[in-house]
């Protein structure tokens, strides 16, 4: 009997050490896991918060983005109307007949003429406006030079004159001197049109 006492009380203390062994694993199995658990709800939030973070970013690139096309396309509006502002001027001008149309050139040629001997070609269409009391009229106001004539040949443009003398020629024609506005004004304008773009 003996014997079977000293196999049980191995057997106890067997059963007991693997006990005691599959505690410590159960309990370091529990530890592992609760660690585990708490870096995966840490890369979790972490995670979550670059996500955030990059879904901020997008949004905020596409809210840049649709400032800058609302921005070219207020720009195109925008030049669009000072287009249509230039236009209406030009019709308006081209409107202009007989005695004013006259007047108005009348006082171009006196401020663009140098030696008071400048050929003046006319537009084809408003070329019987210019007569020899025009001439005169002309020349008694510029009071230099040998006195204006018209040209020979007339010009193929639609309102205004052209000056020659020799190889000088000055362009006093309705799409010149809008040119020459826009040229002017628009460095005035701008800045209130475009504040901001």
């Amino acid at each position: 009997m003996a014997i079977e006492n000293i196999l049980a009380r191995i057997m106890e203390e067997a059963d007991s050490a693997a006990g005691e062994l599959v505690g410590r694993a159960e309990k370091e199995a529990e530890r592992i896991r609760s660690a585990s658990e708490a870096e995966g709800a840490e890369l979790g939030r972490e995670l979550e918060r670059l996500a955030r973070k990059k879904a901020e970013q997008e949004q905020r690139r596409l809210i840049v983005n649709e400032q800058l096309e609302l921005g070219k396309q207020l720009l195109v509006k925008k030049r669009e109307l000072l287009e249509e502002l230039y236009e209406r001027a030009k019709s308006e001008i081209e409107k202009l007949d007989g005695e004013e149309y006259l007047d108005l050139v009348k006082r171009m040629i006196l401020r663009s003429a140098v030696s008071g001997n400048e050929e003046i070609v006319v537009a084809k269409r408003q070329a019987k406006l210019f007569d020899g009391r025009f001439l005169e009229a002309l020349d008694r106001e510029h009071e230099k030079g040998n006195g204006f004539k018209l040209a020979q040949d007339q010009g193929d443009f639609s309102w205004g004159v052209v000056l020659r003398e020799g190889r000088r020629t000055v362009d006093l024609t309705l799409d010149a001197l809008m040119e020459q506005l826009r040229e002017r004004i628009e460095p005035e304008i701008a800045p209130m049109l475009f504040l901001g773009f």
